[in-house]
């Protein structure tokens, strides 16, 4: 569910859709999505923004709606060039989040048993800043030791 070919560290200025339709081509690729969710991704993202404040950071967790998806699997950025999120709790903020995990999710899997684990595995700012120094298979292998998917 979780590959290093899916892990990215954004370092060029980039913009919010740019960084989305990256992340979801890379799903494609591996054919875990139709070519329908990247549309699905931006036409959620305008109604109900992913970006996450937590106090001490924030990350967001991009998704659409099962019918886009094969099956599940994720895409990470590692956002260092500071491509901003609209905030999910207050839609006119917004939040450069570290941490970019895109979600497919089919509709066999837990979503919010997924969406859990990830929180437990972001919450912390001192995690997330581990995270974002490792290689793309560390964090690839982080992830799919701490995300639960049933």
């Amino acid at each position: 569910m979780f590959s290093a070919n899916r892990v990215f560290t954004v370092t060029q200025a980039i913009s919010r859709n740019d960084l989305l339709s990256q992340l979801a081509d890379s799903l494609q690729a591996d054919g875990l999505v139709k070519a329908s969710f990247l549309e699905g991704v931006l036409a959620r993202e305008k109604i109900y923004p992913t970006g996450i404040y937590m106090e001490t950071h924030s990350v967001a967790i991009p998704h659409t709606e099962f019918e886009h998806v094969n099956h599940t699997g994720f895409a990470i950025a590692i956002n260092q060039a500071g491509v901003e999120f609209h905030r999910t709790d207050e839609p006119e903020a917004v939040v450069v989040p570290e941490v970019v995990v895109m979600m497919a999710i089919a509709p066999d899997c837990e979503k919010v048993a997924i969406i859990q684990s990830l929180f437990a595995l972001l919450a912390e700012r001192e995690r997330v800043n581990d995270i974002c120094k490792m290689t793309p298979e560390a964090i690839a292998k982080v992830f799919t030791g701490a995300v639960v998917t049933s």
